[in-house]
């Protein structure tokens, strides 16, 4: 199911939402001859962890020299990322009438909207273009399975920090993700808070 979301100037901001029953992925820009994109995907969800993950991706490994916009169509066409966020399914057993899940689902669909609104605003901040993608199912799996369905050079997560009893017990993404992704996973760690 695709959907259109549009920003506050009017400007189409893709978004497209898979399931696991099918669907489509967002489809792959040219790249003009001679110059190989960087294909980055960033997870994000509601997290500050992984927002830092993204502007840390964007100050550091796609930042335009200076501030300046791109001179020529391969510098633009070199600065793409690809921003995904994952909804969970909710549990069937939990909620036995279908209004309530309608209304949950859709709950979801909107919060994921204005995450992926968020972060796509970031990126046009920097000069970055953005391709926003929202998925459905095991963020862990799913967040794996659209890097190597997209052939994604690089996938990027936040770490939240999680300790060894709640990581045993939770699990981690990007822990996950480092084991299973078969791209180079870039785990982003949030500094550190003074005390």
């Amino acid at each position: 199911m695709e959907s259109d979301n549009r920003g506050a100037t009017g400007e189409q901001q893709p978004v497209a939402v898979e399931t696991d029953n099918g669907g489509t992925m967002a489809e792959q820009q040219p790249v003009p001859e001679g110059k190989k994109m960087m294909n980055v995907l960033v997870a994000v969800d509601d997290s500050d962890e992984s927002f830092y993950a993204l502007e840390w991706v964007l100050d550091k490994l796609l930042k335009y020299n200076g501030g300046v916009a791109p001179q020529t169509a391969e510098q633009e066409h070199s600065k793409v990322v690809t921003i995904v966020h994952v909804i969970e399914p909710l549990p069937r057993y939990a909620f036995p009438g279908g209004y309530v899940v309608e209304s949950a689902s859709k709950t979801q669909e909107q919060n994921g909207a204005r995450i992926l609104s968020r972060a796509f605003e970031m990126c046009r901040n920097k000069m970055v273009k953005a391709k926003t993608l929202i998925l459905e199912g095991d963020p862990k799996d799913r967040i794996c399975r659209a890097a190597n369905e997209m052939n994604i050079d690089l996938l990027v997560v936040g770490s939240r920090g999680l300790g060894q009893i709640k990581r045993a017990f939770l699990g981690s993404v990007s822990d996950y993700c480092a084991h299973h992704a078969r791209c180079a996973v870039l785990v982003v760690k949030p500094p550190k808070k003074p005390h």
